[in-house]
């Protein structure tokens, strides 16, 4: 798939990762009502993964009001998904039956988490496809996330098996980014546009 130039950021090498996420922030800003088509189109995309057809446990996340609606696949599957839940400084995702079974978190009201602390934990091997958020992702899978390592701790857990689909928009897509010995890949990467597999 080919992303038109305006969502590649210029000289993306020479910025840190603090001034990008500043930048994606700034680009983020611009989508106002479009989010809810980009949104239906990427979880399209996703609904097509053969990974979402077959896979038995999937992991989403609550979007940020920034992030895509990836919530929009509720209406693609007749089944529940694990959603994660901020536990110290790690995250473990837990099974949710019911888009009601989540609730604004402590450390973020804007963030919903599971809300019944019984809920059952699921363990990094049973997940068979985790859906990633992030400020910006490039082409070859790198990810740029919002700086506190939650996901990137979590992929380092998870089975090479366990599919792993960056979610971002088009305008977050970019040629290179910082990295650090620490920063996990994922196996591709899905916009309103459709699927970018990574080429690691």
């Amino acid at each position: 798939m080919h992303l038109p130039a305006a969502a590649m950021p210029p000289d993306d090498r020479a910025v840190t990762k603090t001034e990008l996420r500043r930048e994606m922030r700034l680009r983020l800003r611009s989508l106002g009502e479009t989010r809810t088509e980009t949104s239906r189109a990427l979880c399209a995309a996703i609904a097509g993964h053969s990974a979402f057809a077959c896979g038995d446990r999937i992991a989403l996340f609550s979007p940020l009001p920034s992030e895509p609606d990836v919530e929009w696949l509720w209406k693609e599957a007749a089944r529940g998904f694990c959603y994660p839940r901020v536990q110290g400084a790690e995250i473990e995702f837990v099974d949710v039956h019911r888009l009601d079974d989540l609730a604004p978190s402590a450390w973020n009201s804007a963030v919903r988490e599971p809300a019944f602390p019984a809920a059952r934990v699921i363990l990094p091997a049973e997940i068979d496809l985790i859906l990633v958020p992030g400020l910006a992702f490039t082409r070859d899978g790198h990810r740029l996330g919002r700086g506190g390592g939650f996901y990137d701790r979590f992929l380092a857990q998870l089975p090479e098996r366990t599919v792993k689909l960056g979610v971002c928009f088009d305008l977050q897509m970019v040629e290179a980014l910082p990295a650090e010995a620490h920063d996990r890949r994922v196996d591709a990467v899905v916009t309103e546009s459709g699927l970018i597999r990574a080429s690691h």
